[in-house]
């Protein structure tokens, strides 16, 4: 899978097919793809060029999207469309396809190899260096078939690490490696929020609950602030005409959640705002002056303390739905948010708290006493 997005000419593929209903040719595809690498106008591309890309998608880059599972690619038909795969609703590869401008190529192609995202996995969890024998130990013993009857697998993943992996995690700045002192740190990356990054879990599907239970393409899981947090952009942008939110935490409404908000209030989207926080609303109400603020009458999304609360609830057109929760706090203070998402008229999850609000969305700029208390939340 990683493999399949390393190259940017994949992954603009799977952009352009992402927006389309129905399948296109892969000349089509080629067309596209030339008259953006010359910045030209789909007429204005030459035979030449668009040869060029027509074979590099048929020999090398349909082959591979089609190999990991992206693209429904009919040779004989000549036809391409994106595939149903679950890793396409995954919202770290949805960011890599969407979001231009960015060195992703050398960024996967640095986590292509399982021994780098071991070595940054294992590095993540320091607060300082580790010695290259430190961290070849530590990789032996979580890598499955590293051991050998000739060799020292330790000193055989300490040479591969000093000649091979470090130089190429330090070069796209997700590790510092000194090469004359061995001593090895984990740098990170503004891209790449969490150690999460180094195991996508791209093809895995939700695993069932139950024996007779299917796995679901309806409703999906995030865990994490950052993921969760670049869902809530996410909505904010898909929102054409209004959006819902609920928070019950101060620390959730962050500036960059403020610009959407202000951003899809630009757009002309009706934003409504609902929270018992008074802090919440004033900083609403002096920085995104035009949102629609309430107050919940019932205190609906505190759970029993033994239990998560929810964070956040965000209510995208009436079709588009995410509902976060937060963990206890950890010895550090810290919060984890995981949520559920769903999308479609259709959806269970959507139906549902389209169902809850019922008309009085409709009404909630009419903020008498009275129809404060029949807000169902």
């Amino acid at each position: 899978m990683l493999h399949a997005l390393c190259d940017g000419r994949r992954r603009a593929v799977l952009q352009l097919l992402r927006n389309r209903t129905e399948p296109i040719s892969d000349e089509e595809v080629a067309i596209h793809l030339a008259a953006t690498d010359a910045e030209k106008r789909l007429l204005d591309v030459t035979e030449s060029e668009l040869a060029g890309w027509h074979v590099s998608l048929r020999q090398t880059h349909l082959p591979v999207l089609e190999e990991a599972g992206l693209i429904d690619w009919d040779a004989e038909v000549n036809a391409v469309s994106i595939s149903t795969h679950p890793a396409l609703q995954n919202p770290k590869l949805e960011r890599i396809i969407e979001t231009d401008g960015i060195d992703w190529d050398g960024i996967l192609g640095a986590l292509v190899h399982r021994r780098r995202r071991i070595a940054l996995s294992v590095l993540a969890d320091y607060d300082t260096a580790l010695s290259r024998v430190a961290l070849a130990r530590a990789i032996v013993e979580r890598e499955p078939g590293t051991e050998t009857a000739d060799a020292d697998p330790v000193e055989d993943c300490c040479a591969a690490l000093h000649h091979v992996h470090l130089p190429k995690l330090a070069a796209v700045g997700l590790a510092s490696y000194d090469a004359r002192s061995g001593a090895v740190s984990y740098r990170g990356h503004p891209l790449i929020e969490n150690a999460e990054w180094f195991d996508l879990h791209l093809t895995e599907t939700p695993r069932a609950v139950l024996s007779v239970a299917e796995p679901s393409q309806d409703i999906w899981r995030l865990d994490g602030r950052a993921n969760v947090i670049e869902h809530c952009r996410a909505l904010c942008e898909y929102a054409d005409e209004e959006l819902f939110l609920l928070y019950t935490d101060e620390d959730l409404v962050e500036a960059a959640c403020l610009r959407c908000l202000q951003d899809a209030v630009d757009r002309g989207v009706d934003v409504y705002v609902g929270t018992q926080t008074q802090a919440i609303r004033d900083r609403v109400r002096e920085q995104v002056p035009d949102v629609t603020l309430w107050e919940p009458q019932r205190d609906w999304m505190n759970m029993p303390p033994e239990r998560e609360k929810v964070g956040r609830l965000l209510f995208a057109d009436r079709e588009a739905i995410m509902l976060g929760t937060l963990s206890k706090h950890n010895d550090h203070g810290i919060q984890n948010e995981t949520a559920i998402t769903g999308v479609g008229e259709d959806n269970a999850l959507v139906m549902l708290v389209r169902e809850l609000l019922g008309s009085r969305v409709d009404h909630l700029d009419e903020q008498s006493a009275d129809f404060l208390e029949g807000i169902p939340f």
